[in-house]
């Protein structure tokens, strides 16, 4: 006679449990890795897939080499494990690397952030794409938001390869993209822009230090805030703010976003021309 109320409470009790394993999942990391024991990186040609290694393919290919450095994102001496960047390029893209038909590498991250730098640049020593913390056993949180790095993170030995130097250090590498910017991305490309134009040097700093989280007209990063689309941010934002909040975001919001006290006025004024030219050709 009281099955009716037995059921209820297992009812109930289950619904709780479907409603705690609900409230749990939306508070784990967005973009883990720590379910996969052997995670991979993708390599893409013009965004095609071409491949892919696992780390336990790449330990078995390549030799792993131990570093120490002072990392600029945690501010102090870090030691880790990795393999040197050009072993892993060569090993994904071979000749392909060599090709004059290409320019820029992207590396793109599990949450969408998307870094990009020119092949001079990642094709000299000095950069690691690391594994391993050998100081903390376990991937140190990074950042503001206190991110994991893993399960690839790419670092740089030199003391002058900082971003800002047009070094990328991405975290939470998932791919590697091989690839001439203007063709991935023609709708962040300033089309008619002389080169020595305001606009063509505000373009040079978009695509260094902005693409990785911004995208314009829908292309580029995913992070932050489309700048272009549906409307351009200088229809909406003074000049004055615009280039306040690029050199200092950490003085108006909790943000991904880093400072950039090295930019100079005239480098936010290209940017303004920059962001003027891509409003006009839009329309």
């Amino acid at each position: 006679m009281h099955r009716p109320i037995e059921i209820r409470i297992t009812v109930i009790y289950f619904i709780s449990l479907v409603m705690l394993a609900v409230a749990v999942s939306l508070f784990l990391p967005r973009y883990s890795h720590a379910q996969n024991p052997d995670p991979s990186i993708e390599f893409q040609i013009a965004g095609k897939t071409i491949g892919a290694f696992t780390l336990s393919e790449l330990k078995s290919k390549l030799k792993p080499r131990r570093i120490e450095i002072y990392d600029i994102e945690y501010e102090k001496t870090k030691r880790y494990e990795g393999f040197a960047l050009g072993d892993v390029l060569r090993l994904g893209f071979g000749d392909k690397l060599k090709s004059s038909e290409y320019t820029d590498l992207a590396f793109t991250a599990l949450d969408g952030y998307n870094a990009v730098a020119t092949l001079p640049k990642v094709s000299g020593p000095g950069g690691y794409i690391v594994y391993a913390d050998l100081d903390s056993g376990k991937w140190e949180p990074v950042g503001r938001q206190g991110a994991d790095p893993g399960p690839f993170y790419l670092v740089w030995t030199g003391k002058e390869q900082t971003p800002v130097n047009e070094y990328p250090w991405p975290w939470q590498i998932a791919a590697v993209n091989l690839m001439r910017f203007q063709d991935q991305y023609p709708l962040v490309f300033p089309k008619g822009a002389a080169a020595d134009s305001p606009a063509y040097k505000g373009y040079e700093i978009f695509k260094a230090r902005c693409v990785r989280c911004h995208s314009m007209n829908g292309q580029g990063g995913k992070v932050g805030p489309d700048l272009n689309a549906p409307k351009s941010i200088v229809e909406y934002r003074s000049d004055y703010m615009i280039k306040e909040f690029i050199k200092h975001p950490s003085k108006y919001r909790y943000t991904h976003m880093p400072d950039h006290p090295d930019l100079t006025e005239s480098d936010l004024d290209d940017l303004l021309a920059y962001f003027r030219y891509m409003k006009e050709i839009r329309e």
